[in-house]
């Protein structure tokens, strides 16, 4: 049976939920973007998270961050929708870019949890006013996080927008991965897909190059990649594997849903960030991906995470 601890996490509270029998659990912290400190399968943490209350108060890396109401980079902050120009502020200064939306730095609050035999879940929300001059389009974001002893984990999401006009979204998720101790030392596999051609500032060129360098599995190493990947097909679910130290996670989403990944290994070298996203970057511009959502429409998606051991 899973348990749930709840435990001080600086000004926030940390929510675990764990089964003692198995070994299998997660950490989260509702209050702070809803951001997911630790997963754990067995006793085995596989997710390079947020350690301390400061780093997560700091959130360098973007580490497990929700992505929204845009994933990824927004060209000088600025777009435009019906008619209208807005500007996000410049938080990507390196690329003089607005990066990742807000609802990061919003507080989540918890709608229940769930405790059973075999698995346990999370679901928070954030209901947005509309009131920062960026976005000034009310919306209501739900997320909820299983874990089962099956070794999945899921992340489920639904958007419904409070406006009277349609609005724009787009949506992510940013966790990274650590299965041996150096990012060099993992496997990975990429599916068929196009590697988004981007510029000096890390902007979409319009134009695209296939990918084939991770088409098999293959030692990481000293390759580094910061890049939007665009799957080959618009239907179906697509899977990016990362293997290390006989463990192997196989992270899936709908084709339909997130039709565009992320992948990043950051300088630390420590681990491999891999992000689904449902569109591509700089998506209020160039519209490749782009969720127009109507007045109460629903928009959902959904994304998850196999683990195996070798035996």
């Amino acid at each position: 049976m899973y348990e749930l601890t709840k435990t001080p996490f600086g000004k926030y509270t940390r929510f675990d939920l764990r089964s003692p029998l198995t070994g299998n659990g997660f950490s989260i912290v509702p209050g702070a973007g809803a951001n997911v400190l630790d997963i754990q399968f067995g006793n085995q943490s596989i997710l390079d998270g947020h350690t301390t209350p400061e780093e997560l108060t700091a959130g360098k890396w973007g580490k497990s961050t929700v992505l929204f109401p845009f994933p990824n980079r927004l060209d000088g902050g600025k777009y435009t929708w019906l008619g209208k120009k807005y500007q996000f502020p410049i938080n990507n200064e390196d690329t003089n870019n607005a990066i990742h939306g807000f609802v990061r730095e919003e507080a989540f609050e918890t709608e229940f949890v769930f405790l059973g035999q075999d698995l346990a879940s999370i679901r928070c929300y954030f209901d947005y006013a509309g009131d920062r001059d960026c976005y000034p389009f009310p919306f209501s974001l739900e997320i909820e996080f299983t874990i089962h002893d099956s070794g999945k984990f899921e992340m489920q999401v639904e958007v419904i927008n409070l406006h009277s006009t349609a609005i724009p979204m787009g949506f992510g998720w940013h966790p990274y991965y650590r299965l041996a101790h150096r990012a060099d030392l993992h496997r990975l596999k990429l599916p068929a897909c196009e590697k988004v051609d981007i510029n000096d500032r890390m902007i979409p060129t319009g134009t695209s190059t296939p990918f084939q360098a991770f088409h098999a599995l293959k030692k990481v190493e000293d390759t580094f990649l910061d890049n939007c990947f665009q799957y080959a097909k618009s239907s179906g679910t697509y899977q990016l594997t990362l293997q290390g130290e006989g463990q192997t996670l196989s992270m899936k989403a709908s084709a339909a849903e997130f039709p565009f990944f992320q992948v990043f290994t950051p300088p630390h070298r420590e681990s491999i960030a891999l992000e689904p996203m449902s569109c591509n970057v700089d998506v209020f511009t160039n519209l490749q991906g782009l969720v127009s959502l109507e007045p109460e429409e629903v928009w959902k998606g959904k994304m998850s995470l196999q683990y195996a051991v070798e035996h």
